[in-house]
C-alpha cells in the first residue's frame, strides 16, 4: 500500500514539475524560486476546500443528466476552483518582489494551477493507476495550466495597466468558461447512457468538444507567451542608430 501511494505521488507530481519547468525556462526572466514555491504550495492547499465542496455536493442528485453535468462542471468545479486559484495569484504571487511584466503572470498562474491540480492528480492516480496518470498528464494537467495562465495574465495586466479595468474579469470569465466547458463534456460523456436518443451523438460530440477546448486553451497560452517574449526582447534590445561622424 505504501509503495502504491509513493508511486501515485510521483506520477502525479512529475508532469506538473515538467510543465512548470518548461514555462519557467522560457519566461523572459528568471522568477524568484521562493515565490514560485510559495505559489505552488498555496495552490496545493487551495485544492482542499474545493475538493470538500465537491464531496458534500455529491450527496445530492438530480434526475436530469444535462443539469447534473452543468452543475458539476460549473457551479461545483470551474467557478470555485478558478476563484481560489485567482486568489493565490492576486493575494500572494504578484506581491512578491521583482514583478515586471505579464509574462511573470503566466508563470505564476501556471504554478498556482498546477499546485492546485497536484492533489487532484494524486487522488485520481491512486484510484486509476498509471493509466490515469498518463491520461491526466496530456489532458487535465495542460488544461489546468492553461486556465491558470489566463488568471495570472489577467492579474498582472490589471496590476501593471490599471486603466484596463476589465481585463481581470475577462480573464476570470475565460478561465471559468474553458474549465467548465471541458469538465461538462467529460461529465456529459459519462452520463450519456441516461440521455436516451442523444446518447449516440453525445459519445462523439462531447469528446470532440473536450479536445477542441484543450487545444484552443493551450494554443492561446503558447501564442501569448511568444508574443510577450517578443515584446520583452524588443524593449531590451538596443535601438538601431547611425553613429555620428
Amino acid at each position: 500500500m505504501a509503495g502504491r501511494l509513493v508511486l501515485a505521488g510521483a506520477l502525479a507530481v512529475l508532469p506538473v514539475l515538467v510543465l512548470i519547468g518548461w514555462f519557467a525556462r522560457r519566461n523572459a526572466r528568471r522568477d524568484v524560486p521562493l515565490a514560485l514555491l510559495g505559489t505552488f504550495v498555496l495552490g496545493f492547499l487551495a485544492a482542499f476546500p474545493a475538493i470538500a465542496l465537491v464531496a458534500v455536493a455529491s450527496l445530492t442528485s438530480t434526475s436530469s443528466p444535462w443539469l447534473a453535468a452543468a452543475v458539476g462542471a460549473f457551479a461545483l468545479t470551474a467557478i470555485p476552483e478558478e476563484v481560489l486559484k485567482l486568489l493565490v495569484v492576486h493575494v500572494y504571487s504578484v506581491r512578491r518582489p521583482g514583478l515586471r511584466d505579464a509574462s511573470d503572470g503566466l508563470v505564476y498562474g501556471i504554478t498556482a494551477a498546477l499546485g492546485f491540480g497536484t492533489l487532484e492528480n494524486a487522488l485520481y492516480v491512486i484510484q486509476g493507476g498509471w493509466l490515469a496518470a498518463v491520461l491526466r498528464a496530456v489532458t487535465a494537467v495542460p488544461i489546468n495550466a492553461a486556465t491558470g495562465a489566463m488568471l495570472g495574465y489577467g492579474v498582472v495586466r490589471a496590476r501593471l495597466t490599471p486603466d484596463d479595468r476589465g481585463v481581470l474579469s475577462r480573464c476570470l470569465t475565460a478561465a471559468i468558461l474553458v474549465h467548465g466547458t471541458y469538465d461538462f463534456t467529460l461529465i456529459a460523456t459519462a452520463l450519456t447512457p441516461r440521455m436516451g436518443t442523444a446518447a449516440g451523438i453525445g459519445r462523439v460530440l462531447f469528446p470532440a468538444v473536450a479536445c477542441a477546448t484543450l487545444v484552443g486553451a493551450v494554443g492561446w497560452v503558447v501564442r501569448t507567451a511568444r508574443r510577450l517574449r517578443r515584446a520583452t526582447s524588443l524593449r531590451s534590445s538596443p535601438a538601431d542608430s547611425t553613429p555620428d561622424r
